[in-house]
């Protein structure tokens, strides 16, 4: 097929060939996006995040209330998400 259509042309036939090949890859692989974050540790995940973001809100919540108990629960709970996606990471 590519070799008629090259007519004998070594460098117009590799050329068709790898576009051929090039256009079928990108038709049959899905496209993802990943964020990352220059500042972040590459084992930092979703978990991570939900748990941080948690943390803000009891330590904003304690500050207002006056009881900083449910953000000492979510400071551990950072600390023990962080632990387990790093061994999973590792």
């Amino acid at each position: 097929m590519f070799q008629y259509s090259s007519d004998g042309d070594l460098h117009l036939f590799a050329d068709s060939v790898v576009s051929f090949v090039g256009k079928l890859a990108d038709d049959s692989i899905p496209k993802v996006i990943v964020r990352t974050f220059p500042n972040q540790k590459p084992w930092v995940d979703k978990t991570i995040r939900d748990a941080l973001s948690a943390r803000t809100a009891a330590y904003n919540e304690g500050l207002t209330s006056g009881n900083m108990e449910p953000y000492k629960s979510a400071s551990y709970g950072v600390r023990r998400a962080g632990e387990c996606v790093k061994i999973l990471w590792l």
